[in-house]
């Protein structure tokens, strides 16, 4: 089979590769199209480690199972599926808290386990979701990190009718756009590149221009960067709730007396709880997730879907076509 596969730092490459063969707990997934996102780009340019060369990259995978293991039950060969891939130990302490998300054997698909933008892969059925019927590939790509923000909405206990801020609009902003004006919320955005920006008026929320002075129920930061953590917890409204999604590395100027005096509440969203943020997806998807999708490449595109994935105003993803059998 086909995958696409990071050769080094900054290149792709299409390889081949063996078909996989499912263990009794797995399916097989024929793989028609895979998002690309932030972290991805990471491993690209070198800055993510991942176990060597050449490594199958991709984690925001969708695809229809083609075969089925022996212990398999509820699955079905012909079955659509969106793939959950963070893969849970269920034995360690975080994951017997109902913290998978902080799984201490956590299996990261593309990033310590090869990824999906393979033609085959076999995935650990509990991880394989049914595709919520009447969505295209390219909107089911955008399950998962729609996911993350559904999550981190959740955890803040975001309410109808409340005042919302998103810091950063890349996809995942982008898309927790989504959610928060699907949910009711009056939402605001900070978005210093043009296209996103306008993107993200579309979709119904509004730039955070002359209302600089407003504060904010519920402020989620996703650019990752430190000025916007500075920034998301200077726009909380008193008793507002601050949840943090990007991975800022640097240190932050975050007055302690600013949370105090205010009784924030300051939370990092990691990434999404198994089974229920999924199981809550796939069940209710939302509208419009189409509109947040803009570039398609083929996996021989690879390399131009990688380069470009940064610049793209909303979310980029590579077609494995719809049909296929093992070759």
């Amino acid at each position: 089979m086909r995958a696409l596969a990071l050769v080094e730092p900054g290149r792709v490459e299409v390889v081949e590769r063996p078909d996989p063969e499912p263990a009794r707990s797995e399916v097989l997934v024929r793989m028609t199209g895979v998002g690309i996102c932030g972290s991805d780009l990471s491993v690209f340019d070198g800055h993510r480690e991942v176990p060597g060369a050449p490594w199958v990259l991709g984690h925001e995978g969708v695809g229809k199972i083609v075969e089925v293991g022996g212990e398999v039950t509820g699955r079905h060969v012909g079955q659509r599926v969106v793939i959950e891939p963070n893969y849970c130990c269920f034995t360690c302490a975080s994951c017997r808290a109902g913290f998978t998300s902080g799984c201490e054997n956590r299996k990261i698909v593309g990033i310590n386990v090869p990824g999906v933008l393979a033609e085959y892969v076999a995935v650990p059925a509990p991880f394989a979701w049914l595709a919520p019927e009447g969505l295209a590939t390219e909107e089911l790509v955008c399950l998962e990190p729609y996911t993350v923000g559904a999550a981190a909405s959740s955890r803040a206990e975001a309410r109808p009718g409340q005042r919302a801020l998103v810091v950063g609009t890349g996809s995942t902003g982008l898309l927790l756009v989504v959610h928060l004006v699907e949910r009711g919320l009056e939402t605001w955005f900070v978005e210093p590149a043009v296209d996103r920006a306008e993107l993200a008026v579309e979709l119904g929320a509004r730039p955070l221009g002359e209302d600089a002075d407003l504060r904010f129920e519920q402020v989620f930061e996703t650019s990752g960067t430190v000025p916007g953590t500075e920034l998301a917890v200077a726009s909380a409204a008193p008793g507002g709730a601050v949840t943090l999604l990007g991975l800022a590395t640097d240190p932050a100027k975050i007055v302690p007396a600013m949370i105090v005096r205010g009784r924030l509440t300051v939370r990092g969203s990691m990434i999404y709880e198994h089974p229920g943020d999924f199981a809550a997806t796939t069940a209710a998807p939302p509208r419009g997730l189409g509109r947040v999708v803009r570039c398609r490449f083929t996996l021989e595109e690879g390399q131009e879907a990688f380069l470009s994935a940064r610049t793209v105003a909303g979310k980029s993803w590579i077609s494995l076509g719809e049909e296929g059998a093992p070759t």
